[in-house]
């Protein structure tokens, strides 16, 4: 079963990859005309976050002498939940403090400080623990950490920050600060490096802002394509009065102008073909009743030899005039919504009076309440289930009880004419109301009309509103189900 996608999510579907694809591509200029690496992405908030760590970091190693600066590491290392790991290391990429790892060679190269020495008026200050001197009126304050670089590096690719930061190792020829090294093997380094909600937040109110100038757009071209998607429904349904509204100035409005013309000429051209039959059907009754005529006066003056000669000739010609009253019937059928008004009856009686016209020999089984009352063009109602009565008789009388049935539902009277003959081939059931169409067991014309019978009930049927459909019972036997409106 394929799925349906509607043209409206299509429509946006492909709004939203255009708009990856030139995010994308304008990353992939930026990144290439000034050649921004990923320090990007750690401007703003995520700077600040990770460079007011490093000086709380900072302060806590001047409180320690070097020999315990690894504890710092470690605990650092456990705060984070053991997903960042905090590395110190001197200007020459030597390691001072923390776990010992294999730095890629872009990364080292990195780390070698090429900073010229700090200001000469005196060395960084340093903690006494560290052998600086209580009370030393020419130390200057020490420089706030800051970002020196964010990179991917190493095979498997790791994430590195590295900060300088305000402190010096215990080399004293080489007085620049060390630089303070964080390791992941994300790219978030567990909301440290890199959070994703804000950008999540940014992803989501641009879908929102596109969706709220995209909706009118996309939801007035979905409203035409429904509204010429219907109209033609109802065309192929022979509803040649539908007409698509003409509010459109653009193709889609030149498509459903063009759709209301079809429909029109369609109409007129039905009609015409209606006409057309109804005159010939009319006009056929003439000759065939002085054909009749003239043969009685023939049986009156003919001789033995030549009765069953005439009797053949009677029979087509009863044939014939069956026809051209079923085909007159089938046409009249279509006035029947401008000729007649609903009215309220007795549906019981109605049934009755069918019964004793067409079924008067069959056993027919009625399930319908006395006091069941309906609101509907009768006369339709009336060819209607008198068509289809009489086809269960023809066809199933034999093979058991014809049962009528009526029930009431929330919007709708559902009447059932069920019979337990053989039923109808399953590839016939959506053609057997088409007109003129007959199935293949009921070619003979000792036992099949003109296959206009169904036709017409489909005909009466939609002039009360409603609709009709036919099934194989699961036990054998056809099902007609008629289901009318309640009118009010």
């Amino acid at each position: 079963m394929r799925l349906r996608f509607p043209l409206y999510g299509k429509v946006l579907f492909w709004f939203f990859v255009n708009l990856a694809l030139v995010a994308v591509l304008a990353y992939a200029f930026v990144r290439t005309q000034f050649r921004v690496g990923l320090e990007w992405l750690l401007a703003g908030p995520a700077q600040q976050r990770i460079e007011a760590m490093a000086e709380t970091i900072t302060a806590d190693l001047r409180e320690r002498p070097s020999a315990r600066w690894g504890e710092v590491m470690e605990r650092n290392r456990a705060a984070h939940g053991g997903g960042v790991t905090f590395v110190l290391f001197r200007n020459d990429a030597r390691q001072i403090a923390g776990p010992v790892i294999n730095l890629p060679a872009e990364l080292a190269e990195k780390l070698r400080d090429r900073r010229g020495p700090p200001n000469p008026r005196g060395p960084l200050a340093r903690p006494e623990s560290a052998g600086g001197k209580k009370g030393d009126a020419a130390v200057q304050p020490p420089p706030p950490a800051r970002l020196s670089f964010f990179l991917r590096a190493g095979k498997p690719a790791r994430y590195y920050a590295g900060l300088h930061i305000g402190l010096t190792h215990d080399d004293p020829t080489d007085p620049r600060a060390v630089t303070l090294l964080l390791a992941a093997d994300s790219i978030t380094g567990g909301g440290l490096f890199f959070d994703p909600l804000p950008w999540l937040l940014l992803v989501f109110a641009a879908l929102v802002l596109s969706a709220l100038v995209w909706l009118p757009i996309v939801g007035g071209i979905t409203r035409a394509v429904r509204r010429v998607n219907s109209a033609a429904r109802s065309i192929a349904e022979g509803r040649f009065d539908v007409r698509v509204p003409a509010e459109r100035r653009d193709e889609l409005g030149e498509l459903g102008g063009s759709v209301n013309t079809m429909a029109a000429q369609l109409g007129e051209l039905v009609e015409h073909q209606r006409r057309l039959t109804a005159d010939v059907a009319h006009e056929l009754c003439s000759p065939i009743a002085r054909m009749q005529r003239a043969l009685g006066v023939i049986e009156q003056r003919s001789v033995p030899e030549q009765a069953g000669h005439l009797e053949k000739l009677d029979r087509e010609l009863q044939h014939m005039a069956k026809l051209v009253e079923e085909v007159m019937s089938f046409t009249k059928v279509s006035a029947l919504p401008t000729l007649a008004e609903p009215e309220e009856f007795a549906l019981a009686d109605l049934v009755a009076g069918i019964i004793a016209r067409e079924a008067a020999d069959a056993r027919v089984e009625v399930h319908v309440r006395a006091d069941f009352r309906i609101c509907t063009v009768r006369e339709a109602l009336d060819r209607a289930l008198s068509n289809v009565l009489r086809n269960a008789v023809r066809y199933a009388a034999h093979a058991g009880p014809i049962e009528v049935h009526a029930e009431a539902a929330r919007d709708a009277t559902v009447i059932t004419v069920r019979d337990h003959g053989p039923g109808v081939l399953a590839a016939a059931l959506d053609k057997i109301f088409e007109p003129f169409f007959r199935p293949e067991a009921a070619r003979q014309r000792t036992t099949g009309g003109a296959g206009l019978g169904l036709a017409i009930v489909k005909r009466c049927v939609e002039a009360c509103g409603g609709n009709v459909v036919a099934m194989n019972c699961e036990t054998g036997g056809l099902q007609v189900k008629i289901t009318l409106p309640r009118w009010t």
